[in-house]
């Protein structure tokens, strides 16, 4: 009997959940690399970072799978399991974009961007890593939220923590405000396919920011139960 009760309450399903989010977050961390080498035009080594963020969202789906699988259903479970399918769900989102907007850059090659949109892009880009980033921090604290029971000093870092993404967020936001906008006062310089694709490759730069929020917001809804 105590065999089995500590195994029971041994599996914790944060480890693994934890290991997921760095695997999305280096996807993520491969957009940069993508967008530069676009913006320089080098198809040579736009193609192979293309290969890699696409082998590392199909590592990121098989940690995510292995997850699902082994999730616990035990009722002694700390967090119920579908709110950390919720969280495992939206950090998934995050590496599947990465892969996209990969997807997207390499279906042509791009005429050469003007200084103001290329400069605009570069800047959302790293506002987006970087709200990633943060949402990686969040993550890693699930394990010391569960041994503090979701309160105390810990569990107010990390709403603090997710209070800063949020605004981290809303930054990305406008850049990406600013950027279309710039976009439009030099369409002329891009045929019409590339003003189609360019727009979709902004909308999914700006939702590498957007999933990372929502998946922290899953994580304060938890909390807050």
């Amino acid at each position: 009997m105590n065999s089995w009760l500590t195994s029971l309450f041994a599996r914790s399903p944060f480890g693994p959940i934890q290991e997921h989010q760095h695997k999305v977050q280096e996807c993520a961390e491969m957009v940069p690399q993508i967008i530069e080498a676009c913006l320089r035009q080098d198809q040579e080594l736009l193609r192979r970072l293309v290969k890699e963020v696409s082998r590392k969202e199909n590592e990121a789906d098989e940690i995510k799978n292995h997850v699902r699988d082994q999730l616990p259903r035990s009722l002694f479970m700390p967090v119920s399991r579908g709110d950390l399918l919720q969280v495992l769900s939206a950090q998934d989102a995050i590496a599947d974009n990465a892969e996209d907007l990969g997807v997207l850059i390499s279906m042509r090659k791009m005429e050469p961007v003007p200084d103001e949109v290329a400069e605009l892009l570069l800047r959302l880009v790293h506002k987006c890593i970087q709200v990633v980033r943060q949402s990686t921090e969040v993550v890693d604290y699930l394990g010391t939220l569960v041994h503090s029971s979701f309160a105390g000093p810990e569990a107010q870092k990390v709403l603090e923590l997710i209070d800063d993404l949020d605004r981290e967020e809303h930054e990305a936001d406008k850049i990406q405000d600013q950027l279309a906008k710039a976009f439009f006062r030099n369409e002329d310089h891009f045929k019409p396919a590339a003003i189609f694709l360019w727009m979709k490759i902004f909308n999914k730069v700006g939702d590498l920011a957007n999933f990372a929020e929502k998946m922290t917001h899953r994580v304060r809804l938890f909390m807050a139960k």
